[in-house]
C-alpha cells in the first residue's frame, strides 16, 4: 500500500491531468450522443403526432391489419385463379381442320371436317359434305380422343390435326 500512495504522491499532477483529459473526452462523447439522440427524437416526433408511443403502436397495428387484408386478397385471387384454370381446361384448346373432295364430280375441296377439343381430348367433330345437288352436315362427339361413333378417314385426319395443335 505504501508503494501505491508514494506513486500517487509522486505523480499526482500527471494523474490529475490524465483524469481531466479523460473527463473532457467523455464530456465531448456525451454531448455528441445527446445531439444524435435529439435528432432521432425530432425525426420520430415529426413522423408521429404528439410524439406519443401509443401512436407508434397504433401505426404498427394499422400496418399489420393492412398486410392481413392484402394477404386475404391474395388468397382470394389464388382461389379464383385455380377455378379459372379448371374452367379453361374445359374450353376448346385444340382445333384441326381438313378440307377434301367428298364426291368425285365436285372439286375445290369444298367439304371439310373440323375437330374441336379441350385439354382432356373431349369435344366434337363437325363434318360438312358438299355435293352438286345437296350438302350434308354431321357432328360426332369425341371422348378421351376417340369418336363416340366410327370416324371417317377425313374425320380421323382432323382429329389427328387437332391433337397436334394448340389454340
Amino acid at each position: 500500500m505504501y508503494i501505491v500512495t508514494s506513486f500517487i504522491r509522486d505523480y499526482n499532477t500527471e494523474i490529475i491531468l490524465g483524469m481531466a483529459a479523460l473527463s473532457l473526452i467523455l464530456l465531448i462523447f456525451n454531448v455528441s450522443l445527446s445531439i444524435k439522440l435529439s435528432r432521432v427524437t425530432k425525426r420520430r416526433n415529426a413522423r408521429l403526432e404528439n410524439g406519443q408511443v401509443g401512436d407508434l403502436v397504433d401505426s404498427i397495428t394499422g400496418l399489420s391489419n393492412a398486410v392481413q387484408v392484402v394477404q386475404d386478397k391474395i388468397n382470394e385471387i389464388s382461389i379464383r385463379q385455380d377455378e379459372q384454370g379448371r374452367t379453361l381446361d374445359l374450353c376448346v384448346k385444340r382445333v384441326g381442320l381438313v378440307k377434301f373432295d367428298a364426291f368425285e364430280d365436285v372439286g375445290g375441296e369444298q367439304s371439310f371436317a373440323v375437330a374441336f377439343m379441350d385439354s382432356h381430348d373431349n369435344g366434337v367433330i363437325l363434318s360438312s359434305l358438299y355435293g352438286r345437288q345437296d350438302s350434308r352436315t354431321y357432328i360426332k362427339g369425341i371422348t378421351n380422343g376417340a369418336g363416340e361413333r366410327e370416324l371417317s378417314e377425313d374425320e380421323q385426319r382432323a382429329l389427328k390435326a387437332a391433337r397436334g395443335s394448340a389454340v
